[in-house]
């Protein structure tokens, strides 16, 4: 890869400091990268164009990202996985290196809008067209998850709507990706086309698409989403608990997407199926839980790569044992046969602790012998009847409830306010690993309720937490709701650790440097607003959104500048081009006048003034003359302007081709205009968002 990266400014993103390619110049590959499509928090996506110039959709791994070993061989088999995928649905892998200095992989540009901007130009889908829509992302889904590949965030925005017929994109790295470390405790989708096994961080199948593919189908009758609400938070609720908005889906497809939107993932069809029964009516019956292979563990085998779980055995009718004779518990390979003496074991051991918590046999095992085996009742039943979702905070429960007497630990940290102001000293950047499981206020207040001074001490951090937490997410969501360059609302989430150390020590609340008048500090500037307008807790939970935000903002700032620097760039090209072929076009015209007027005078000198002037003597001979000198001497002129023409702009061939570059370059120009646009507005909705009073 070949290029100019822009140097680090040496301040680290979400995931560790990030390069920006200037694209002049720059090449992928085989590839001349034209401008960018699109940045994201792995990669960014490039529009790139090849010698014979068709195009591609060339993504670029962050250089961060790059040096991560784990994560080039999980893009590597990701890479190998997805070239299996049958390229008739989707944007099929034109080529791809994952062992460059930068990862890349090119695929094939749909011309075409997405699905997202069709419906909202022109309207929800109808009749065979929207027919035609479902099958074929159907179609799709089902060849991607025959290659072992599990999407993970389809919605209407990675649907394109090309001539040929719909085509589902950005389906490569999401699943290398998320298995890393780095995102191991983040989640991937879109609020509102996630599965709610997705929104619990629980194990994740295909079904997960199956699920998105009726959110899709319902945004694509409707123009509204299955499970609307007026927050972030409401829809995820929606999600988990509600009921899909299926009004104004048609009646044909009714049943189909309300199967499909079955909160259990077991009672979903597969897309096979679902394929089936969109084409031949077949019955849509649920298959058994797929499971799918995983790329980082070796090659795919020849067949499917997911395959029917063998049904569970039938219950056995548990019969308690006589009083006194309760059997022990077996953790970390020692039997225990008292709660609290577990409870001690869990808090020194706290990994095995969580992994007992995280894993539903193990976690009913744990309540049978607590509240039927002992009949234990100082230990709440939830904790061991309620999907767990947070194995930490199921183990802070468990030993606080079981064991107050013991010191508040977490993870092998001894806990008082005093190590909190330590642990957060330095955050985000040099807080330990810990920090950013530590810094919640459920794990605060269950420490809280451990005996002693130290734990009495957690619990007003844990609430001014909780209240710095609310602030923080009222902000961000406004921010992702309004703002277009923050639409998915992870770049407006504040940084947990930064969080509580902000809430432990106010001074750190402090507006970040910039330098004065670039676009960076009017960006600070603007969101700062909304800090200096909030007091406390709230002061706080601002502050860590706008700081949690400066990787998004650096982006921001550099997706402006290159705009139009590039914008500069192009005008110059389009008014080069413009002038070579107004000079070819005004040339042609010459020449048919002066082909015209040769002609012309030729006739006069040959056909029209002898017949007129024989008999009249030489008075007209003259005329006569200059006629015929004009029209021999005309073929000239038009002879030396065909020369200086071609020499200039070239044969037909290259006419058509600088012609064809010449609306390349227009649209080009009209799509940094409206990046422009876009980013200049965003600008001025922040200023009035952040100034405005925040929500209650």
């Amino acid at each position: 890869m070949t290029g100019r990266p822009r140097p680090p400014d040496g301040r680290p993103g979400r995931y560790g400091v990030h390069e920006t390619w200037e694209t002049d110049g720059s090449t992928v590959g085989g590839y001349r990268l034209v401008r960018s499509l699109g940045r994201g928090g792995f990669g960014e996506v490039f529009l790139g164009e090849a010698g014979d110039g068709s195009r591609a959709a060339v993504k670029v791994l962050h250089a961060s990202w790059a040096g991560d070993a784990e994560m080039r061989r999980r893009f590597a088999a990701e890479v190998e996985q997805a070239r299996r995928v049958s390229g008739f649905c989707i944007a099929a892998i034109l080529d791809a290196d994952p062992g460059a200095e930068q990862p890349w992989i090119a695929t094939e540009f749909i011309d075409g809008p997405t699905l997202q901007r069709a419906v909202a130009q022109d309207g929800p889908r109808r009749g065979a067209e929207l027919q035609r829509l479902a099958v074929n992302t159907a179609t799709a889904l089902a060849a991607i998850h025959a290659a072992g590949v599990v999407h993970r965030d389809l919605k209407p925005e990675n649907i394109m709507l090309a001539a040929d017929g719909p085509r589902v994109i950005d389906f490569g790295i999401a699943r290398a990706v998320e298995a890393t470390s780095v995102t191991a405790s983040g989640i991937i989708g879109t609020v509102g086309y996630m599965a709610p096994e997705q929104l619990e961080g629980a194990r994740l199948t295909s079904a997960v698409d199956v699920f998105s593919w009726g959110a899709v189908m319902v945004h694509a009758a409707t123009g509204r989403e299955a499970f609307p609400g007026p927050t972030r938070a409401s829809r995820i609720a929606r999600v988990l608990s509600g009921e899909p908005d299926l009004d104004g889906v048609p009646e044909e497809l009714l049943g189909t997407v309300r199967t499909c939107l079955d909160r259990d993932p077991r009672r979903r069809p597969d897309a096979r199926t679902l394929v089936d029964h969109l084409i031949t009516g077949a019955p849509l019956v649920a298959v058994p839980e797929p499971t799918v292979v995983d790329p980082g563990e070796g090659p795919l085998p020849p067949t499917l790569a997911y395959t029917a779980a063998a049904p569970a055995p039938a219950p056995v009718p548990y019969t308690p044992p006589p009083p006194g004779e309760a059997p022990p518990y077996h953790f970390a390979g020692v039997r225990y046969t008292r709660p609290g003496d577990l409870a001690a074991a869990m808090q020194e051991q706290w990994a095995q602790a969580a992994a007992v918590f995280e894993d539903p046999d193990a976690r009913a095992a744990l309540g049978t012998w607590i509240t039927d085996d002992l009949r234990d009742t100082t230990v709440d039943r939830a904790l061991f009847r309620t999907r767990r979702t947070d194995a930490d905070l199921a183990v802070a429960t468990f030993v606080a409830q079981t064991r107050p007497d013991l010191p508040p630990r977490f993870r092998g940290h001894d806990v008082s306010p005093d190590t909190l102001r330590s642990f957060f000293a330095a955050a985000p950047s040099a807080a330990p690993a810990e920090a950013g499981g530590l810094a919640r206020p459920g794990i605060l207040r269950q420490l809280s309720l451990h005996h002693g001074e130290a734990a009495r001490g957690l619990a007003a951090p844990a609430a001014e937490l909780e209240a710095a937490g609310r602030a923080a997410a009222a902000f961000g969501e406004e921010l992702a709701e309004q703002l277009d360059g923050w639409k998915d609302g992870r770049h407006a989430a504040a940084d947990p650790a930064l969080l509580l150390a902000f809430v432990l020590d106010p001074g750190r609340v402090r507006r970040p440097a910039a330098p004065p008048g670039t676009a960076a500090a009017q960006w600070i500037d603007a969101l700062w607003k909304r800090v200096d307008a909030s007091e406390g807790a709230a002061r706080a939970g601002c502050a860590a959104v706008v700081h949690s935000a400066l990787p998004l903002i650096d982006g921001l700032v550099r997706r402006w500048e290159e705009p139009e620097r590039r914008g500069a760039q192009r005008e110059q090209e389009l008014r080069t081009l413009r002038g070579d072929l107004a000079f070819y076009d005004k040339t042609a015209t010459r020449l048919v006048w002066l082909g015209g007027t040769a002609l012309a005078c030729l006739v006069l000198a040959f056909v029209v003034l002898p017949g007129m002037t024989e008999g009249s003597g030489s008075g007209w001979a003259g005329f006569v003359g200059l006629c015929l000198m004009v029209g021999l001497l005309s073929p000239l002129f038009v002879l030396f302007a065909h020369i200086q023409a071609r020499v200039r702009v070239g044969n037909g061939e290259r006419r058509r081709r600088l012609r064809q570059r010449l609306r390349g370059l227009e649209e080009d120009q009209a799509a940094l205009v409206r990046e422009l646009h876009t980013m200049r507005a965003d600008l001025e909705k922040a200023r009035a968002l952040a100034a405005a009073p925040p929500r209650r």
